[in-house]
């Protein structure tokens, strides 16, 4: 397996391991030095420094001893200093059976065993010579006389001697092997010592060139593969698609290489669909753009044309309240001329002007039910393109909320204005239809005026022709205005359901022009969505084509 396919925590795993084992290795070689080393001092601080300090003491105690003897051997001396050297013979007689007590319980190399062992029949030799010469020195102490001094001289200087030069000269011996002892175990820890630092010296060595090699081999299995996929990263970022990498590891670097190249590939289809989707939602927004401010201007001149018709039939209304106050004018007349028939032909001229102002009014009516009828054929046809623009609206609602479905998320805005176009739609097409149901009724009200009119107008042509011929035929002429009342009665009948009718197309007119204003500020609506989803397909097309593929 290669080293760049391992895991990259398995790579630190290996390089950390191999550091920590030359440590261990070093710490191991180390303690093992200072082991040694601490053996060699402990042997010396235990056994032959206190070992050395006991044969000092006792030969210090010795030398006491000697010392003491000596100074008894003076002339003339005190009771004082003779019991003071007694006192030194006693403590120093103790501190070197302590101290040779001690010395026999520390362990003995063979050669320090064997002149031991010579060592304390000597000491107990001269020990025994020395009470032998305290012996001498209380004799002389009693007798003070020259023999006896002589004697203790004499037995201090010559007996005594020997014991004593062969007890010191064993004790210097064992001195002399503590000290080549001690000499020995600090050669041996140096040598140790240097041993030890020798090996802790290469394996930090090889630590050090292990580490750096370790490091250059992890660094660069990692560094430079990580290097190579920040250019790509960089690249990708930079909008370049082009960029390739070549990595051949199967760690998590080459997985992240690997997800890298596949994320190029995935990046390179979905900006190809999207520079096409940019380009179909260009052109879409652009027709529908087009479109809309097509109907934006179709239903500007629907509202002008409803505004016009409202004012029309309201001028229509006006002129129906005029008619009938007329006919109820007139009805009050042909009252007023039935109960003055009696009086003659003395109201023959005021009747003569009665009927031509009549015939005047009929005229007038007959021209007013003529308009009306036109005004009932243009709000006809104004309805009819009502409808048709509400079908338009319905259709373009349609084709809007498709699109804006196509358009995903951006489009939603979009497809709430069409469905306000559509329901401003529906809302057109019932108005209009309602609006057809009062035209009819206005259609059957005013062809019912136009034969009340025409029969109105031959009754008076009949009155005016009556009047003209004589006022003889005053009878008749009762009769005839009594017809005319009738008739008066049918007009203002006729006129007041007209006047109902145009009740009903007022309200049914401002119903349209509000419907119409509000599908106007719908459309508008849905033109500065189009505006807006205009711009987006050119933002959108604009930062596709900064990427590089």
């Amino acid at each position: 397996m290669k080293f760049n396919n391992v895991k990259i925590g398995n790579k630190l795993i290996i390089g950390f391991s191999s550091v920590l084992l030359v440590a261990l290795a070093i710490g191991y070689i180390g303690y093992n030095g200072m082991k040694l080393i601490a053996v060699h001092y402990d042997e010396v601080s235990h056994n032959q420094l206190p070992g050395i300090h006991s044969l000092m003491v006792i030969s210090h105690a010795q030398t006491a001893i000697d010392a003491a003897e000596n100074a008894l051997l003076a002339d003339n001396l005190s009771q004082e200093l003779i019991k003071e050297a007694y006192a030194k013979f006693d403590d120093a007689k103790f501190r070197a059976d302590t101290e040779i007590r001690f010395y026999d319980s520390l362990p003995h190399s063979p050669k320090e065993a064997a002149v031991w062992k010579e060592f304390v029949p000597a000491f107990n030799d001269w020990w025994q010579h020395h009470e032998i010469f305290i012996g001498l020195a209380k004799k002389h102490d009693a007798q003070n006389n020259e023999q006896a001094y002589n004697a203790m001289r004499d037995y201090a200087l010559i007996s005594s001697a020997i014991p004593f030069a062969k007890s010191e000269k064993l004790l210097n011996q064992l001195i002399a092997i503590n000290l080549e002892d001690i000499e020995l175990e600090n050669t041996q820890a140096d040598k140790e010592g240097d041993v030890a630092l020798t090996l802790l010296l290469a394996l930090i060595l090889i630590g050090v060139v292990l580490s750096i090699a370790m490091a250059i081999i992890i660094s660069r299995a990692i560094t430079i593969p990580l290097a190579k996929s920040v250019r790509l990263a960089k690249a990708v970022a930079m909008g370049d698609l082009t960029v390739k990498i070549d990595i051949e590891q199967k760690d998590e670097i080459g997985q992240l290489a690997d997800a890298l190249k596949n994320m190029v590939e995935n990046l390179k289809g979905i900006t190809t669909e999207i520079k096409n989707g940019a380009s179909v939602l260009g052109t879409s927004a652009s027709e529908i753009l087009t479109t809309v401010t097509e109907i934006i201007t179709a239903a500007a001149e629907t509202a002008t044309s409803v505004t016009e018709t409202t004012t029309t039939v309201e001028e229509v209304r006006q002129t129906s309240m005029v008619s009938n106050q007329k006919a109820q004018s007139l009805m009050k007349s042909s009252q007023k001329a039935g109960d003055s028939v009696e009086k003659g032909r003395a109201s023959t001229d005021e009747v003569i002007a009665s009927m031509k102002k009549i015939d005047d009014q009929m005229n007038l009516i007959s021209e007013t039910v003529i308009k009306l009828a036109e005004q009932h054929r243009t709000i006809g046809e104004i309805t009819t393109s009502v409808s048709d623009i509400a079908d338009q609206s319905n259709l373009l609602a349609v084709n809007a909320a498709i699109e804006a479905a196509k358009a995903g998320e951006q489009g939603r805005g979009f497809a709430v204005v069409a469905q306000e176009i559509r329901s401003l739609s529906d809302q057109s097409k019932k108005a209009t239809a309602q609006v057809k149901e009062i035209l009819d009724q206005i259609n059957k009200s005013v062809n019912q005026a136009v034969g009340v009119t025409e029969q109105g107008s031959r009754t008076v042509a009949d009155g005016r022709k009556l009047v003209a011929e004589s006022g003889e035929v005053i009878e008749l002429l009762a009769l005839n205005v009594e017809e005319t009342a009738q008739a008066s009665i049918q007009i203002s009948s006729s006129n007041k359901q007209q006047m109902a009718g145009m009740e009903q197309i007022v309200p049914a007119m401002e119903n349209i022009k509000i419907a119409s204003e509000q599908q106007l500020s719908g459309i508008k609506q849905a033109q500065t969505a189009a505006r807006d989803l205009n711009a987006l397909g050119q933002n959108l097309k604009d930062i596709i084509e900064k990427f590089k593929m």
